[in-house]
């Protein structure tokens, strides 16, 4: 399936060790290299069935102004995002060649730390299942799964009482659910859920969305249940784990905030 990735694979480099690689045959933007042309910090690959609101969210470890211990190479299909299916034979394809080609950069797949693939439950549970229950599969990734949707994470990174705000999901038809959430969400914060500031409360987040975590016979998490929960604590923790460069960032632009409401 043909374009599951933004840009082509580049062959040449396919066999080689990533040490060794100069930055320049990688073809490698400033943003992702050193002077000694090694990776000094921890890369995470996301492969997400959304594009707007995934990508906003990890907008800061995309573009990596402000943040220098994590960089997220973000996957999707732009306009449209993927299902379930075409992200595991992104992944798979990504396995397969050994390397990844993305907004004209090159990484070995020895080069990430990680990887994520981010899934929205709304009308793929039965992908979902396959996927996960398919012994065929070698590496089938971690998979970060959302019920409904994404927007039931962010949710979460403010607010914390989804059986009262959000109790007319239950009722509303699997194919309505994601769209239902979106227009409560509009409904409950002043032009809907804002992705960029919600990376600032992946704590509250962590600790909301565990507190109304569970999963059903096959794994999938329940109504109103989202693993977001595992790669926020994962982004967290090597973001602190030296120089604490997640809290300092949060306090940073807290006080920034507000100094401009004075």
């Amino acid at each position: 399936m043909n374009p599951i990735l933004p840009s082509p694979f580049q062959e040449n480099i396919g066999g080689e060790d990533k040490s060794t690689i100069p930055a320049e045959k990688l073809d490698m933007s400033p943003l992702y290299r050193k002077v000694e042309g090694d990776f000094s910090y921890s890369l995470l690959c996301v492969i997400s069935g959304g594009t707007k609101r995934e990508r906003d969210f990890l907008k800061e470890l995309i573009k990596g102004n402000k943040l220098s211990s994590l960089r997220v190479i973000f996957v999707s299909k732009e306009g449209q995002g993927l299902h379930p299916y075409q992200m595991q034979e992104c992944w798979n394809k990504i396995q397969n060649e050994g390397f990844l080609a993305v907004d004209g950069c090159s990484f070995k797949l020895d080069s990430f730390d990680k990887v994520f693939l981010l899934s929205d439950v709304d009308e793929f549970y039965e992908q979902l299942v396959k996927i996960k229950t398919d012994k065929s599969v070698v590496d089938m990734g971690e998979w970060i799964i959302s019920n409904p949707c994404f927007e039931i994470w962010l949710y979460y990174c403010f607010k914390n009482n989804p059986e009262v705000d959000l109790t007319s999901l239950k009722d509303s038809p699997i194919s309505c659910r994601s769209q239902n959430l979106k227009n409560l969400c509009h409904s409950l914060f002043s032009g809907g859920l804002n992705p960029i500031l919600a990376f600032e409360h992946m704590n509250e987040g962590v600790s909301n969305s565990k507190s109304h975590f569970s999963i059903d016979c096959n794994g999938i998490p329940k109504l109103y249940s989202t693993q977001m929960h595992i790669m926020a604590e994962y982004m967290m923790d090597v973001l602190n784990k030296n120089i604490n460069e997640y809290n300092v960032f949060v306090s940073a632009r807290q006080a920034f905030r507000n100094k401009m409401k004075k």
